[in-house]
């Protein structure tokens, strides 16, 4: 099978590390892809997929997958497919009449299949879940002298970013104060990067002063690295205002964390965190504009509520046993793995072809 990838794939953001691992574990079962990626490729971690960019003989091509935004879509060769995603309510104008243009559409949640098709796409939409390296991301015993909560993020510094990093700031100072707690900011705004020193104005700002506890860290690390920071932390916090799948999410609790997340059925994390007794849910009763900068008007995300984050942080905290019962769900979650996603990816192929 020979595919033209065209969409996100060599750069650092949350999307592109998942198709990056798609077109990986496809290459490992013998498929020839060119890919084609107009936002970045010079990241170190693209050591070793180079060979990707290499021209592949167009006449004999299977697919054209894109996997960008539709008005960047050009030049099919074989069949056009669309793997890709939005969050919230509503598509941005136009999409739905793009994606309506190809036969196949591949989204990673039924969340995202539930808003394409109310939104007006009515190709056949089929649900292909992103994964987790499960040798990568699996569970340590550790005991922290403090206990550790962390979010792995993008933040742009700003009230109101659809991860919710301010609101998650605000509700750890506002319940921790003396214990031994300290939270720990991961940031990957890689489209935005600030030094240090702007992320701790940053939180200054929203809590009129400083805190110790709450440590950050921007630096980029490959997954080996990263899964690290999962491994020594207690509990995983998101309180964001949507995702279309939650790749985070997934590898927090692949490593045997609880989490605390937004409680929100138009999220792709329900898929795999619905029912599961090391979730703690953040309550989202009201609905929201999205972010103007990235979403239509019209387009409602969840507002998690500072509360109810409080409570659930607080609990962890206290109910130590809720680690035990996410260190057993782990072994479940790892099932989710990318190897398992392109199993599913590539008997959908086989039946198009």
């Amino acid at each position: 099978m020979k595919i033209i990838w065209r969409g996100s794939l060599f750069n650092p953001t949350g999307i592109a590390t998942a198709y990056r691992e798609i077109v990986k574990e496809l290459v490992k079962k013998g498929v020839e892809i060119q890919a084609e990626d107009i936002w970045h490729s010079g990241w170190e971690f693209n050591q070793g997929v180079e060979f990707l960019n290499k021209p592949i003989d167009a006449k004999n091509v299977d697919f054209t997958i894109f996997a960008d935004y539709p008005h960047l879509w050009k030049n099919s060769y074989g069949k056009p497919i669309a793997y890709f995603l939005h969050e919230g309510t509503k598509l941005i104008d136009g999409w739905a009449q793009k994606f309506n243009l190809v036969p196949l559409v591949i989204v990673p949640s039924q969340a995202t299949k539930n808003l394409f098709r109310v939104n007006g796409v009515a190709s056949k939409i089929e649900i292909v879940p992103f994964g987790t390296n499960p040798q990568i991301y699996f569970p340590e015993q550790r005991e922290n002298e403090d206990f550790i909560f962390l979010s792995v993020n993008s933040w742009t510094g700003n009230k109101g970013d659809r991860k919710g990093t301010d609101i998650l700031i605000k509700a750890f100072d506002e319940e921790f104060k003396d214990e031994k707690v300290k939270l720990i900011l991961k940031i990957s705004t890689f489209w935005e990067k600030q030094p240090l020193e702007f992320y701790l104005k940053s939180i200054k700002n929203i809590l009129g002063h400083d805190n110790p506890n709450i440590l950050v860290n921007s630096d980029y690390l490959p997954e080996e690295e990263l899964s690290k920071h999962y491994k020594k932390s207690d509990c995983f916090v998101m309180p964001t205002h949507g995702e279309s799948f939650g790749l985070t999410a997934l590898n927090a609790v692949s490593c045997g964390l609880p989490i605390i997340i937004t409680k929100d059925n138009n999220s792709g994390y329900m898929d795999f965190l619905r029912g599961k007794d090391s979730v703690l849910w953040i309550d989202a009763p009201k609905m929201e504009q999205a972010d103007r900068r990235f979403f239509m008007e019209g387009n409602l995300q969840p507002v998690p509520e500072l509360e109810s984050l409080k409570k659930q942080m607080r609990y962890a905290f206290e109910h130590k046993e809720l680690k035990e019962k996410a260190y057993i769900n782990s072994e479940e979650f790892r099932k989710w793995s990318w190897e398992n996603s392109i199993i599913k990816l590539l008997k959908i192929l086989n039946e198009n072809l």
